[in-house]
């Protein structure tokens, strides 16, 4: 994955912003009128898709709290590329590692399914493994708070399936690396969650929100043209409409934060 990808994971977040206030996100959410009129010892908090949610205004946590899984998942890479790379001084996994753990659509196809976790967890250098652990800590720190650890969990693995499954029967003969799939769906779930919510509550803002996404996704097009000679575009694009599915399965409850 090349180094454009964190400029375009800020880049996203920058284009599309949620209120700033929680007590009208508790209204977008799709809270019901019962809920709403609930004690505040009986209803649930809904924070907002903000950095952090309201657990980070409150100070109430700090990050790794909020964010267990996108935290250690995050070392998980790290440790793993420091596993992986300590024969070459760290610049990246010896062939043989890529040769046993890396996606070849031909080694799954053999019946090795493992290689859908360990492609995940195998970087091919240092700017590699930066971008992707960037990429999950921003759009962790968005989602995470606000979907909770399982909820973020199904959408990590179901990133990796699409991404990957669709990278089997498009680049049947190529190796994948990274976890830039699951980044594309963490990102395409937030967009979506993003414009969702805009056009249910607040419509008249609605397509200003719509602008930004095409912008984006034309951003997200020409630079993987750009890049296609060392970026699988097809993982991307796998990752990103898991994300997409993943929002519109999602949009009808309530976002609450996980006690």
């Amino acid at each position: 994955m090349g180094c454009w990808n964190c400029y375009l994971a800020l880049l996203s977040v920058g284009v599309l912003k949620m209120h700033e206030s929680s007590e009208s996100m508790a209204h977008e959410s799709g809270l019901s009128p019962e809920t709403a009129a609930a004690s505040p010892s009986e209803s649930e908090v809904v924070p907002s898709l903000q950095p952090g949610g309201q657990l980070a205004r409150t100070g109430q946590a700090p990050f790794w709290q909020r964010n267990p899984l996108s935290t250690g998942f995050s070392v998980l890479l790290i440790l793993s590329y420091a596993i992986t790379t300590f024969s070459t001084d760290g610049q990246g996994p010896p062939d043989r590692v890529v040769i046993v753990g890396g996606f070849y659509p031909p080694a799954v196809q053999a019946g090795e399914w493992w290689r859908f976790i360990t492609a995940t967890l195998l970087h091919a250098n240092p700017p590699h493994l930066f971008n992707n652990v960037v990429g999950l800590l921003i759009f962790g720190n968005l989602l995470e708070p606000v979907l909770g650890f399982r909820r973020l969990l199904v959408l990590y693995a179901l990133s990796v399936f699409l991404g990957l499954g669709l990278s089997f029967y498009m680049l049947p003969n190529g190796v994948t690396l990274g976890a830039s799939t699951i980044d594309y769906g963490l990102i395409g779930a937030y967009l979506s969650l993003v414009l969702i919510l805009r056009y249910r509550y607040q419509r008249d803002t609605f397509f200003r929100e719509f602008r930004g996404a095409i912008f984006f996704v034309l951003m997200f097009v020409a630079w993987n043209l750009m890049e296609s000679a060392t970026v699988n575009l097809w993982g991307h694009v796998g990752g990103l409409l898991a994300g997409v599915c993943f929002a519109l399965l999602c949009s009808g409850k309530p976002f609450r934060l996980s006690r």
